[in-house]
Order: C-alpha cells, then structure tokens, then sequence
C-alpha cells in the first residue's frame, strides 16, 4: 500500500493496519531465527525445563542419541558390571579366541618348599578385535566330457558328442556378481548412507574395479527380482488391523513431463503384527490423494497420520478408524518454546502433550491386561485432554488473526483434536506416528549423502530396497545377512513360492 493509500484511511483503519504490519514483523522475525536454527543449531530436539518437570519421558521423532558417559577400560567396566553400571558387556555369540596369560615358573614356585602353589582361578579382560574386509572369487569349473573310445558309441546316433555339467541357477546370470556382494553393495548404500561413487573407492583398495554404473544395475535387477517378496509384504500390511502412513520428499532429475527441480515423493507405510513389523516404501511423482487411496486398496482398519488432508478421502471411501499424531502437534508448540527464552503459552502446550506422554508410558511399564490398560488410560488421560482443549480455545481467542506460528499450532490441535483423542478407544495404538517416522529417517540421511535419484527407475528400486532393509532392522534382523539370505533363495524359488518363509523373522530356521 503506497502513501497516498494510508492518507485516505480512518484513524481505525491506520490502527488495524498498524497491528497486521507489527504482526508481520513478529512472523518474520519468527522465521529468521528458525532458519538461523536450522542453519547453524543442533539438529536434535533438547527437553524444555517445563518438560523436565513433566518428566517428559518420550523424546522427539527427531531425536537420535542422548550423551553418553566416556568408555570404560575393561578392568573398570568388570567392577562396574556388580553394580549394574560402565560398558555393555560382549556379545556372547562373537567368535572368542582364549589366550591364557601365566606367570612365569620361578614366581608359581613356593619359595618355602620348592613346590608348585596350586591353581584356584583366573581373571578375564576382553578386547574386539577387527578383521578387514576381503574379497575372493568362487570360480565355477563346469566339468566337460567327450565321446567314450568304445566301438559301440560311434555308432549310436542319439547319445552327444560331449556332455558338460550344469552349474546351479545364478541370481544374477552372466554377472561377477555374487549374492553376498550386491547384498553387500545395497547394506551400504540403504542402510548405511554410502553412496555408489564412495563404495566405487573402497573397492578400488581391495583390489578390484567395480564402477558405480554397474553397482546401481546391478541394485535395480536385485529389486525386481524381490517384486513377489513385496507383493507379499504389501499383502500382509494391508490385510492388518493399523497401518502407520507418512511421506516425505524426493528429487528425480529425468523424469517425463517434470524438472528436476520438482519435488517427488516417497510414501511410507508400516504395518504387521507387534512382533512381524513390516515396512513399505512407494515412489510417487505426486502427493494427490489418489496416492494413498491406491496404497491403502483393500484395507479397512485404523489408519494413523499426521495431519495431512490427502488422506481424507481414503479414510472416507474405506470408512477407517483416522488416528492422529501427538508428536506432531506438540512439535509445532515445542519449536516455538525452544526460541524462547521465558516460559510462555507454548511451553505450556508442550507441557500438556508431556504429561499425556508420561501418562502413557507409565502405564505401559505395567503391562496390564489390554481391557483394564484402557480404562485406566482413559481414566487417567482424558482430564488432562478437557484442560488441553480448554486452554487451547482460550488462547486462539487471544491469538485470532495474528498469523503467528502460535495460532498455527493452536489450530492445527483443534483442527485435529478428534484424530488425536481416537487413540484412547484402542489398547493397541500409541500416541503418535514415530514408527514410520524412524523407518524414513534412514532414508532422510541417505538422502543428504546421494541427493537425488536419476531416473523413476531408479526411485522405485530405492522404494524397494529400503522396504527390505528397513523390514530387516524392524524386526533385530542384520540386513546385510537378511538380504543375502534371499537372494540366495530367489534363483531356486517354484513358480508359486511360499514368500512367508522369506520374511525376516522365518530366517533362521530357513538358513
């Protein structure tokens, strides 16, 4: 508005501008130091002091490690060990080596005597020791047979000049690689953030050439021959009673009738028993709400979210019990009270959310029968949701019409409040969304390594390899052994295979 605009408004008309321009500011303000947070702060999550008199004891999807205290030598840790504190022991499944340390012959014998003192124990200490990566090569010598000298075989016409033995089915055939290797190759990149060009590196001082053009073929036929694998796991999810549902981005850089620099997406979706977690990624272009009604075809239980409106209209057609996320919501109020430095009214708004996460893991830690765990959360956690309500519509009177991030967290609890209350008809469901967020955040880290996928195919065997992965490590399953364990298992699988016996938690048995 110019100058000349101002002069022609009423004194009430120069007051109501003058408070949206000091808004404005406010908001400004507010997002200059959240990006400068984003920019130079740590990344984690730290507990307000209005948290701590909560006892807050559920932390942030966000963060990742609490500090821990300095290692302890192993002499310390051994005494620490009586008192239940220091370093972990050992696992006991590692290969030990035993070396016995003895004193020397003059010390064992007694000076008095000359006799030998008698044994009556030994101390142990431990040390991991590290073997470095190796790589051979199993070569396979198909063994080749000619004609018989007999006189008899020259004259049969239907037995073969020469016969050669056939060597077992490859998972990748006319390839050097090895079911451990492309295993290997995917571990690194999927679960642990390596990029193609970096392994290209690590190989190179083994001893071998291995170019990032040939590991990333190699990764994208491995997907597809796990299609019926995922099929299977997508099977399963869908016909479960909950279904943990998130998305985040992605860029692909050559994609039909899209730059680069649109944003892409990979959906989320967790589901299975609390015993048999399955985890399944899905690439799309888009994030319609024609995506999850395609994901979620077939399925009519609850489904738990953030607050995105995309899944209305599944939640709608399949008539699904829709459950919120309070980590969410109290995100929205913590991010606020983290740039504060006076308790305010969003310090009270994560105190609120606090308590009803400590409200649950309390009561969790009994471990009651489900009938009694949820009447006694009711009992206990519905007053603190009428005070939350309350105070929540008190303070959006006294922010309406601000802007601020503040009546943006108040309103998104409002907006939500009966997705987030839902939780209390069901014994099974948790509070908030953070097992499909810790199966995406893998995937957010690789994603700062390689940045961007080249190609949709590329995308969609990223999806389903972390779907691999990440079902591994859901379940306390190495990925690196999981994924050798099945590709192993594809060359020789039957036409209508039992893909049960090639989840996770049926390994061992099927090793």
């Amino acid at each position: 508005m110019s100058d000349k605009d101002f002069s022609k408004l009423s004194k009430e008309e120069l007051i109501l501008e003058l408070h949206k321009l000091q808004n404005k500011v406010i908001n400004l303000r507010d997002e200059n130091e959240t990006l400068k947070r984003y920019i130079f702060a740590k990344k984690s999550e730290k507990r307000t002091p209005e948290d701590k008199k909560q006892g807050v004891l559920f932390d942030e999807a966000e963060v990742i490690s609490e500090e821990s205290e300095p290692e302890q030598t192993s002499e310390s840790a051994v005494k620490k060990d009586k008192n239940k504190g220091g370093r972990k022991p050992l696992p006991a499944d590692l290969k030990r080596n035993f070396k016995k340390v003895d004193v020397t012959q003059d010390k064992k014998m007694c000076p008095c005597c000359q006799k030998e003192r008698p044994l009556i124990g030994y101390k142990t200490t431990e040390e991991l020791n590290f073997i470095p990566a190796k790589i051979n090569v199993t070569q396979y010598q198909l063994l080749q047979y000619g004609p018989c000298s007999c006189s008899e075989f020259e004259l049969r016409e239907d037995l073969p000049e020469m016969i050669e033995a056939k060597g077992s089915k490859r998972f990748m055939p006319g390839s050097i690689a090895s079911p451990s290797l492309v295993s290997h190759i995917i571990t690194n990149k999927f679960c642990d953030s390596l990029p193609f060009y970096r392994q290209e590196k690590i190989f190179k001082r083994l001893g071998v050439n291995i170019s990032r053009q040939n590991m990333s073929n190699w990764c994208i036929s491995a997907s597809g021959k796990c299609d019926e694998i995922l099929k299977y796991m997508r099977g399963k999810i869908v016909s479960g009673k909950l279904i943990n549902m998130d998305e985040t981005t992605l860029q692909v850089l050559k994609e039909k009738d899209r730059t680069a620099a649109n944003k892409s997406y990979m959906w989320v979706m967790v589901g299975g028993d609390e015993e048999k977690k399955l985890v399944l990624f899905n690439y799309s272009p888009t994030r319609k709400q024609e995506i999850p009604v395609k994901l979620l075809e077939g399925f009519s239980g609850t489904l738990q979210t953030d607050g995105y409106a995309a899944y209305n209209k599944v939640v709608k057609d399949n008539k699904l019990n829709h459950v919120g996320c309070l980590a969410h919501a109290r995100r929205k109020f913590f991010k606020i009270a983290e740039k504060q430095k006076k308790k305010g009214r969003a310090h009270k708004g994560v105190a609120f959310y606090s308590e009803l996460y400590r409200i649950e893991k309390t009561l969790r830690g009994l471990k009651l029968p489900p009938e009694e765990f949820l009447k006694v959360r009711r009992k206990q956690s519905i007053p603190v949701w009428k005070d939350l309500k309350k105070w929540l519509m008190k303070v959006k009177v006294q922010t309406f019409g601000s802007d601020s991030e503040l009546e943006k967290a108040i309103n998104y609890s409002l907006n939500q409040y009966k997705h987030l209350v839902r939780y209390l008809k069901f014994p099974d469901i948790k509070l908030d969304n953070n097992i499909v967020e810790n199966a995406i955040r893998p995937f957010v880290i690789g994603r700062k390594n390689w940045l961007f996928n080249n190609t949709p195919t590329g995308a969609h065997s990223s999806a389903a390899l972390y779907s691999l992965v990440e079902t591994a490590k859901a379940n306390g399953v190495e990925p690196d052994r999981y994924l050798n364990f099945i590709f192993s298992k594809i060359p020789e699988l039957p036409p209508k295979a039992d893909m049960e016996s090639l989840m996770p938690w049926n390994m061992a048995e099927n090793l």
